[in-house]
């Protein structure tokens, strides 16, 4: 059946003086049997649910919308500013910051009870993506991440991020402790 799936596909996308000559007789079953598959995967690819909704894609985002995505993830936070907030991640303050006219936003934790030095610094960006680790001016170890919405973002994206943000700090953390 899929050889003449191909063989029917072709016999369309052929001129049509010389379609007449590809279904002679003898390969008419063929080309029903071709016709016939071929109908029922169309049918089996329109009677499957979609994979994806639509979802608007935001080239800035409200303080508003980046609220309601913080609490549509069941996440606690506090407004610290108009485009500031202080987010729970597991447990963890981190601090949510939008910038540039709400066309980027950057996540934010610092640990003022560890030294750091510049090597494990390295060493971490070195092994991990999506973030940077660095010592701040009093060599407390701190971890940023930030999210460029120019290109075009959605609530899943942004979501994302947050929870791979998340599993960064947890990370982060270890690294620390060890």
């Amino acid at each position: 059946p899929a050889g003449a799936v191909h063989q029917i596909l072709g016999a369309l996308l052929t001129h049509p003086s010389r379609r007449s000559s590809m279904f002679n007789r003898s390969s008419r079953g063929t080309a029903r049997a071709a016709l016939a598959a071929l109908g029922l995967v169309m049918l089996t690819a329109a009677a499957r649910p979609a994979t994806a909704s639509a979802q608007e894609i935001m080239s800035s985002v409200s303080a508003k919308h980046m609220e309601s995505i913080l609490s549509s993830m069941g996440l606690d936070f506090e407004k610290k500013s108009d485009t500031s907030w202080r987010v729970d991640l597991d447990g963890k303050k981190v601090l949510l910051i939008m910038a540039n006219d709400n066309t980027d936003a950057q996540l934010y934790i610092g640990f003022g009870d560890t030294q750091v030095n510049a090597k494990q610094m390295n060493e971490w960006n070195a092994d991990h993506r999506f973030g940077r680790a660095y010592a701040d001016e009093d060599g407390n170890p701190v971890l940023e991440s930030d999210l460029d919405f120019a290109g075009g973002v959605t609530d899943d994206i942004i979501k994302a991020w947050i929870k791979l943000y998340g599993a960064q700090v947890k990370s982060y953390i270890k690294f620390l402790s060890d």
